[in-house]
């Protein structure tokens, strides 16, 4: 096999973005990899998010396989959410497929890896994790010797704070700190890995910086875009600097991103419909927002009183704000048809013995969705284009499913990609423009890919291409077997000589045991919430 693989990751790269910069001239790493390599479009999954696209990514297989499709899951028997990011995926990811057949593999920031599981090497996980949480490195070891060298690690603790000034409904900060930052904190982050490269090398580097990803939400402004995509090229640089001259590279990300001009409310549409209703009190979300430390010991004194006490209390504020009622936790199950969980696209029909309060039976929920597909795709804007683009049924997205990772039931996209679904008010207007003090940026599903390295045909730009397709390539390109679940194929186009892929059977794997605390996933939750994502 070549000396040393390196899987790059810039999360939410476009090459929207980049072809103006290289246009420019700028992005010289960059530049010099797709001299010597190939570029296509990756295509993500559907929905193109983080935490359904990156456990595709890493081992190969359609989501219907990982057990991922949206950023969170009902806890068995209940309506209560947790994180996906916490309850890891199934499937073998490629670093762990690697260490079976003998080589070591360092893991450093990918998403949907806390905690962090033994391996040959090390691993270090992504910006989901708990920020204190107990299993962010292994092993321990990895981060004290770089704190040794000079650099107490900061990656996670950074990334959350630069994070959370993304949402546009909370205090962002100036725009050239955020951005400023964002480029330190890329540079520091090419720089460890170059430091582990030359002090504790493996076989496969798999490291993704989620600086592309976050500029992308918080600013419309080109140039602002531009210096962070120029820092990730510097980090590039570092990297391939102290990696061997005949490392085979992939740089990649896990979807694209977009200007996003205007929100569709979700709740507006779902509750107009009388799909979703919300119990009529004050949610206790509402309460949290209060200042330290009396927002959650009120939330906590509100939970506590007699449902009739805070429907009292809620009316004359209800009166006056009938948003207060609005929140997830809030949903009167007794009367709610159908649902999302989050803004990112799945749809979940509220059915019985699917759900501890389902009141949607066998009978009526083949009629309810297509009721609701007809409706979305009836939406219509002032110039009397559609809202929605297409809605499939769970199972056409993600055939064989398994019931307990409770796959959707429906699945929308935005006829446009630059609109950007939010959960919402029932009082929202169902479109209405983005303002421009509170700049946004969404995803879309066209992601990108370069290879370059030995085996790979130079100055190539291919068809697109799948991001299930990354694992089998980078396989059959160490001439290393697949495994014979994966649902992409070698990106033979790629190849300077044909290969030939040895698969070999695998037994199916289970998702590991989630280990999280009540605290943890309340964290986790609340950063998707500031992201955007709930």
């Amino acid at each position: 096999m070549t000396a040393q693989v390196l899987v790059i990751g810039w999360d939410g790269a476009t090459w929207e973005y980049i072809d103006p910069l290289l246009a420019q001239g700028k992005l010289p790493h960059l530049r010099a990899l797709l001299e010597r390599g190939a570029r296509a479009v990756l295509t993500s999954t559907l929905p193109p998010y983080t935490n359904v696209a990156w456990p595709s990514l890493v081992t190969g297989l359609n989501p219907a396989k990982t057990g991922v499709f949206d950023s969170a899951r009902s806890e068995p028997g209940t309506y209560h959410p947790v994180p996906t990011n916490l309850l890891g995926f199934r499937g073998i990811p490629i670093w762990q497929w690697v260490n079976r057949l003998g080589l070591r593999a360092g893991v450093l920031n990918v998403p949907m890896t806390y905690p962090a599981r033994p391996l040959e090497g090390y691993m270090v996980t992504g910006f989901d994790s708990p920020v204190d949480g107990p299993f962010v490195a292994y092993p321990q070891d990895v981060l004290q010797r770089w704190a040794e060298a000079g650099h107490p690690y900061r990656v996670l603790r950074e990334e959350t704070q630069l994070m959370a000034q993304q949402n546009p409904h909370q205090s962002r900060g100036d725009l050239d700190v955020f951005t400023r930052k964002w480029v330190e904190l890329t540079r520091a982050q090419g720089t460890m890995v170059a430091w582990l490269l030359r002090h504790r090398p493996v076989d496969l580097m798999f490291v993704v910086f989620s600086a592309t990803d976050s500029i992308n939400h918080r600013t419309r402004d080109r140039e602002h875009i531009a210096r962070v995509y120029e820092a990730a090229d510097e980090a590039l640089g570092r990297i391939l600097e102290a990696a061997p001259a005949d490392a085979l590279v992939f740089l990649l990300s896990d979807h694209g991103s977009t200007p996003a001009y205007r929100y569709l409310s979700l709740y507006r549409v779902f509750h107009e419909a009388g799909w979703l209703h919300f119990r009529p009190q004050v949610a206790s979300r509402f309460w949290r927002r209060l200042p330290a430390p009396f927002g959650e010991l009120a939330a906590s004194l509100w939970d506590r009183l007699p449902e009739a006490l805070r429907r009292g209390i809620s009316r004359p504020l209800l009166w006056r704000d009938p948003r207060l009622m609005v929140a997830y936790e809030n949903i009167d199950w007794s009367r709610t048809r159908a649902f999302a969980r989050s803004s990112l696209g799945p749809i979940y029909i509220n059915r019985q013995r699917r759900y501890p309060q389902g009141i949607v039976g066998d009978e009526e929920y083949e009629s309810l969705r297509r009721e609701i597909v007809e409706t979305l795709q009836t939406w219509r804007d002032e110039q009397g284009e559609p809202l929605f683009g297409p809605v499939w049924r769970g199972e056409e997205l993600y055939p064989n499913a398994r019931d307990e990772d409770e796959p959707p039931d429906l699945v929308f996209t935005p006829a446009r990609w630059s609109d950007h679904p939010i959960t919402g008010y029932p009082t929202d207007p169902v479109v209405r423009p983005i303002p421009p003090e509170r700049e946004y940026g969404t995803h879309t599903p066209e992601g990108i890919l370069l290879l370059a390295g030995p085996g790979v045909r130079q100055g190539t730009r291919l068809s697109p291409a799948h991001l299930t397709d990354v694992v089998p390539t980078v396989l059959a390109l160490l001439g290393l077997p697949i495994p014979d679940n994966v649902d992409g194929r070698v990106i033979e186009e790629a190849l300077s000589a044909p290969v030939e892929p040895r698969f070999v059977p695998v037994a199916e794997d289970e998702a590991e045991d989630a280990v999280y605390t009540e605290e943890e996933s309340s964290e986790v939750m609340q950063r998707l919430r500031d992201l955007g994502y709930m």
